[in-house]
């Protein structure tokens, strides 16, 4: 794609740019997609598999976001609020596990297995549709 007033290096630094923004995003853009579709789709039609699909697809996307952006300053904030002066390494523990270990397995845990049902509902919603429309013999 030829963009006017530009020189060929600006060209091909903006182009790599978008390219390598795009593949860096990748999977959080696919997520966003997932859940614009399917709430799309949900407003439209209601049915819990729409639903259940939606918060799983927003689940994992924000089990994506709080490891890449949120966890580090959380658990930052946290310990250094709860931390008095005489410190307790037994809850800094479990404040530092359960940030980084319990919360991001519950998110995808949840994500994934929110997604699953909801397909296996819209599976089986699937199915008693078209056991309902065919004619009994």
């Amino acid at each position: 794609m030829k963009i006017p007033f530009l020189t060929p290096d600006i060209e091909q630094a903006l182009s790599h740019f978008f390219k390598l923004t795009f593949l860096h995003n990748a999977y959080p853009i696919g997520l966003l997609l997932i859940c614009i579709v399917s709430l799309a789709l949900a407003i439209h039609k209601p049915t819990r598999s729409k639903l259940l699909i939606f918060s799983g697809a927003l689940l994992l996307l924000v089990h994506f976001e709080y490891l890449k952006h949120i966890l580090e300053p959380l658990k930052a904030q946290t310990l250094l609020t709860v931390t008095t002066e005489t410190p307790r390494y037994k809850f800094v523990w479990f404040v530092d596990k359960f940030l980084t270990k319990i919360l991001p397995t519950l998110l995808i845990l949840g994500g994934i297995g929110s997604g699953i049902v909801g397909i296996y509902t819209a599976y089986k919603e699937r199915l008693f549709k078209l056991k309902k429309s065919t004619p009994a013999q």
